[in-house]
């Protein structure tokens, strides 16, 4: 009976040791070079106007994130990113990596809601399509697809009353 609580406790210790690392995977703050790449590409992609301030940038497990909603930037089913206007948060879901143009494609998606605030929209779920046209251009030029549904899309994004039954 010794034996197997110290085996679970070296076995857990060892887990934590594994997945702390994994936490630590993406950096504590994004480069700046990068931060000033992707604005750069922006400026030359869309007409929308550099931010008064720079965005927040956190970093969250998925299953801390409260629910997305249509306002996640989504990658097939799952929500990578997203972006708070009130706070000008940006969220990037882990894990994530500068490594992986997708992820980096998702902070581009971010910081387009970001410098969106400069613009008028009819409602907030209009920002939506602009954001993922901007996405999907960047990685187009690096040769990679978007996985988004596109239907899905148009229809979040629209500023149309929503189907309300009683």
């Amino acid at each position: 009976m010794l034996f197997t609580k110290r085996a679970t406790v070296a076995v857990a210790a060892g887990l934590h040791i594994a997945f702390s690392g994994l936490a630590m995977a993406e950096p504590p703050s994004i480069d700046a070079r990068l931060l000033d790449a992707l604005h750069h590409w922006i400026d030359n992609a869309t007409d929308l106007p550099a931010a008064d301030k720079p965005a927040n940038i956190v970093f969250a497990d998925p299953q801390d994130l409260a629910q997305p909603g249509e306002m996640a930037s989504m990658i097939g089913s799952h929500p990578r990113g997203l972006y708070e206007p009130a706070t000008a948060t940006i969220t990037l879901v882990r894990p994530w990596s500068t490594d992986n143009l997708q992820d980096v494609a998702v902070l581009l998606h971010e910081l387009v809601h970001h410098r969106q605030g400069g613009k008028h929209f009819y409602c907030e779920a209009a920002k939506e399509y602009d954001a993922y046209e901007v996405q999907k251009d960047w990685l187009a030029q690096r040769d990679l697809p978007l996985d988004v549904n596109w239907i899905g899309i148009v229809l979040a994004s629209s500023c149309a009353a929503r189907d309300v039954h009683p």
